[in-house]
């Protein structure tokens, strides 16, 4: 009877799937190295591109930060600017009060009516002065009274008197015309505010009468 020896094919053939297993390992091993290769190499990449993205926005907010700045100081000098043309414009319109408020006055008395005493000051007008009769005088103060540069008018006396021979109505009146008032800092509305449009009456006017 012949008997063959299996020991040798047997060990062959445990070398090989050995050998094998070791090929499957190696590769498993390259294969597993290389992608921890590529993501490393994606990772510093997205790692560089984020960097990149956050100095941009650092940049960027920079700027704007600097923009804001400059809009709020020209903010700052708009509201100074706008300021000092508040304060000319009232400085403006006190110089043209004066010839206002005598138009107004020359404007609104009626015939038969003389002013004998005309006073103007920071935003008080008092008047004396004589008429005819009674019912001239309450016309004339109705005619003030509907002026846009006067208000608040009222009369605060009235007499009948015998002058030369003639028996007249003597008045006087008092009113308030508008008036800047300024600050310390030459600032306007440091007082309480005038109403329409405003002016700064002479200390001392000349005295008007009507026609008559």
């Amino acid at each position: 009877m012949i008997r063959i020896n299996l020991l040798p094919v047997r060990e062959a053939r445990r070398q090989a799937r050995q050998l094998r297993q070791g090929i499957y390992l190696a590769g498993a091993a390259g294969l597993g190295v290389g992608l921890c290769l590529v993501l490393q190499v994606w990772m510093t990449t997205q790692i560089r591109s984020n960097r990149s993205q956050l100095a941009a926005k650092e940049q960027e907010l920079k700027r704007l930060e600097e923009t804001q700045k400059e809009v709020k100081q020209f903010e700052a000098e708009k509201a100074d600017i706008e300021a000092k043309l508040a304060v000319i414009n009232e400085i403006e319109r006190a110089r043209a009060g004066p010839v206002r408020l005598m138009d107004t006055v020359a404007t609104q008395i009626p015939k038969r009516v003389w002013l004998t005493q005309l006073s103007a000051k920071e935003g008080h007008l008092e008047m004396q002065g004589r008429s005819l009769d009674a019912e001239i005088v309450a016309e004339f103060l109705t005619n003030l009274e509907n002026s846009e540069m006067l208000e608040k008018v009222e009369l605060q006396e009235t007499q009948l008197q015998e002058l030369e021979g003639l028996k007249l109505n003597t008045f006087k009146l008092k009113g308030e015309y508008p008036f800047p008032k300024l600050g310390a800092a030459g600032a306007p509305g440091a007082g309480k505010a005038a109403k329409g449009k405003k002016g700064k009456g002479p200390k001392n006017a000349g005295v008007a009468h009507g026609d008559g």
